[in-house]
């Protein structure tokens, strides 16, 4: 696998550790393709009971509203000039309404403030009935739109329920909602796409439909307010950590680390008897420049020791602090793998300026859980190719795991197969992982791709060190060394999973089409040129066995040069006998660009060779640039990703003659590596939100009906 994207080189990660995923200002939730990871009640009529529908479900009415009562019992008008009131009129139930007049703008309407009523990680299903207060000579598009703003973040408005009106007679709106983390705002408000037409509403009701998340167990607050430094130390043991009281965002006390000496180090909290594996948490901390300092950015990173090596992943990526204002830096992280030790610290991307921390917190993210009443992805395509996602080993459990049950019928291992984490030093094999992937795949009917045997990316260093342990140079003794070192590897992991796993990428993104001859200089092409990639699969066949389908992959195979570049390798390397069965795409595409009629060109292109064609790692990157940053991702930007994953399914079923599997990477918005390249930002590329709910991406692959029309002026 690769960092693929459009456009973009190939880049380092960091694997094992900690997967998280860091953003700024944001309530936001792991992994790239070369990385493992870095949300009081009213009641307005009598309380009715729980309902206990099914496992992790209840029935509870939180507020009805009929206006029974002459009043607006709590509503009020939304705009400047609309105008509110109950009326006798017209009414669905009973004898009264509520009618909207004086409108002026499509937002205007009727509005219930409802952030007393909701709580967060609980599913709500929203209901009410309208009625136009006149026909009218154009459909009417009327919505139940919830205005939410995240603490700390921007507004966002979000539709629940919606429905298309011409006529006076009554119609429903019904929808769900839920929310995670604090908001500011929540308002429910009733608006219509004609901003000159009345509307009458009545019956609404707010029902709880989800049990109401156990309090979260284990979590760290640090205000500094007993004058003590509450765990924190210094990181290098050169600078210097304590509690100050001449600044502070609230209350007397901070945190202010003085005298450091470089960029990484700060001030550092052990969180290991907090964090437990498998578990997702939020780290929220305030920091400010101490007085003086000239402007900088600083990051929120993590350090995990296990078995006496480290591994440092960022939280919160670089953002800028002064002197003049508390910075909030807020992420999420999931608890991935082992660790003997977990730190989390802060660190400056440049100098060694003096800063203030305060109000730090991490707390738990309440347990997530799938819907279990959705169709199944796969089997949509049941006929025509597999569908797989690319996970970690903790996903083979809880929530996750009932995810790739219900939705996935391939998986591929997001880094647990790679060569460093099979082999980090010469002869000594990790399979723990990799192991536990392989046996949930095989106890539940799963595929699974092999990613990947060769790799110019996350290989230990040892494998391109010459005899004497020096940086290996173009020597025939220095071939001769790789090339048996990549032989020994490939045929140590193809005995262990040859019995299970039939797809192989074999080796991986060796095209560079900005060279001459399109070959990425890599260490594995200064050392032996091309002869790596010969000898890798004919080592794989012949250790794989002869069903194994051998891959070579890479990213951006749109794109006509590197594409034909890796078309003329292809072709030249069957011509010779070497045992290429397929090609894999990438396809980390964005939601502009590349245009999806060049991507099935490319897979017409190598299907003419009669190779087959796997998507490999499919996602979907919302910004068309590498610095825009959203702090809430507009509802039209995701509506325009469903109607284009909509279109490329299409396209892959029209070429389901040469595509056999479609790996979507990652399982949802909450593990992507995109929250954290090609910058730390919020970035939602899948199919599944962060809490693993059904996107409009997902519901246009199963029923386009539930999908929004693409909004105005977007004509894909």
């Amino acid at each position: 696998m690769g960092t693929g994207g459009i456009a973009l080189r190939s880049f380092l990660y960091k694997s094992f550790g900690l997967v998280l995923v860091g953003v700024l200002l944001l309530p936001v939730g792991w992994w790239g393709p070369s990385v493992a990871e870095a949300t009081p009640t009213v009641e307005h009529s009598p309380p009715v009971a729980d309902t206990v529908l099914a496992t992790g479900s209840v029935d509870k009415t939180i507020g009805t509203y009929g206006f029974e009562q002459g009043n607006s019992e709590g509503w009020k008008p939304r705009g400047a000039y609309t105008q509110i009131a109950s009326v006798s009129e017209a009414a669905y139930g009973g004898v009264h309404s509520l009618k909207v007049t004086a409108r002026t703008e499509v937002w205007n309407g009727a509005e219930l403030d409802v952030k007393s009523l909701l709580q967060p990680g609980v599913e709500y299903e929203i209901s009410g009935y309208v009625k136009l207060d006149g026909n009218s000579t154009t459909p009417s598009l009327i919505k139940f739109t919830m205005e939410q703003q995240p603490t700390g973040g921007a507004t966002t408005w979000k539709t629940v329920a919606q429905t298309e009106k011409m006529d006076t007679s009554w119609d429903k709106l019904q929808g769900k909602y839920t929310f995670t983390g604090g908001m500011d705002t929540l308002k429910l408000y009733v608006e219509s796409s004609n901003p000159a037409q009345g509307y009458y509403l009545d019956e609404v009701e707010i029902r709880q439909v989800s049990e109401t998340p156990t309090e979260p167990t284990g979590g760290i607050v640090s205000s500094f307010e007993d004058g003590t430094a509450q765990g924190w130390v210094t990181r290098m043991g050169t600078e210097t950590v304590q509690v100050s009281n001449v600044d502070a965002r609230t209350g007397s006390y901070s945190l202010l680390t003085t005298g450091r000496q470089q960029t990484y180090a700060g001030p550092k909290l052990d969180v290991t008897a907090t964090v437990q594996k498998g578990s997702r948490y939020t780290v929220s901390a305030w920091v400010k420049l101490a007085p003086g300092e000239q402007p900088t950015k600083v990051r929120l990173s993590v350090q995990r020791d296990h078995q006496g090596e480290s591994a440092y992943e960022t939280v919160v990526g670089d953002t800028a602090i002064t002197v003049g204002g508390w910075t909030h830096l807020t992420g999420t992280y999931t608890f991935a793998h082992d660790a003997d030790n977990v730190s989390m610290y802060l660190e400056t991307s440049e100098g060694t300026a003096s800063f203030y921390v305060d109000d730090f917190e991490l707390s738990l993210v309440p347990p997530l859980a799938i819907e279990k009443d959705i169709p199944s992805l796969h089997g949509l395509y049941q006929g025509q190719f597999s569908i797989g996602t690319a996970i970690e080993a903790f996903q083979t459990e809880g929530a996750y795991g009932e995810l790739l049950q219900k939705h996935f019928n391939s998986v591929v291992a997001g880094n647990a197969m790679k060569p460093i984490s099979l082999q980090p030093s010469e002869g000594q094999f990790h399979w723990e992982e990799a192991d536990q992937i392989v046996q949930f795949a095989q106890q539940h009917g799963i595929a699974i791709r092999f990613h990947t045997l060769v790799w110019h990316n996350q290989t230990g260093d040892w494998m391109f060190k010459d005899k004497n342990g020096q940086p290996m140079t173009p020597t025939a003794e220095n071939k001769k060394l790789l090339l048996d070192r990549l032989e020994t590897h490939i045929r140590a992991v193809a005995a262990r999973y040859k019995n299970v796993i039939t797809d192989w990428d074999v080796v991986n993104e060796v095209i560079d089409p900005d060279q001459p001859d399109g070959m990425r200089r890599s260490k594995w092409y200064q050392i032996t040129g091309t002869d790596y990639i010969d000898k890798a699969f004919r080592v794989t066949r012949e250790a794989a066995g002869p069903n194994a389908r051998l891959f070579i992959n890479d990213y951006n195979t749109h794109e006509p040069k590197k594409r034909d570049f890796l078309y003329h390798l292809v072709r030249d390397l069957l011509a010779k006998g070497v045992p290429i069965d397929g090609v894999g795409h990438q396809s980390h595409i964005r939601l502009e660009f590349p245009a999806i009629d060049e991507i099935e060109q490319s897979i017409e292109k190598f299907a003419s060779l009669g190779l087959d064609n796997q998507i490999t790692e499919l996602d979907m990157g919302l910004y068309s640039n590498d610095t825009d940053r959203y702090e809430t991702i507009p509802e039209a930007m995701l509506i325009q990703q469903a109607h284009r994953y909509r279109m490329l399914f299409d396209m892959f079923s029209r070429q389901r003659e040469h595509i056999s599997n479609v790996t979507i990477w990652g399982t949802d918005d909450g593990n992507t590596w995109l929250s954290t390249f090609p910058i730390a930002r919020l970035d939602k590329p899948l199919l599944f939100d962060e809490r693993l709910k059904a996107k409009y991406a997902y519901w246009a692959l199963v029923d386009p009906s539930k999908v929004p029309p693409l909004p105005a002026g977007n004509n894909e």
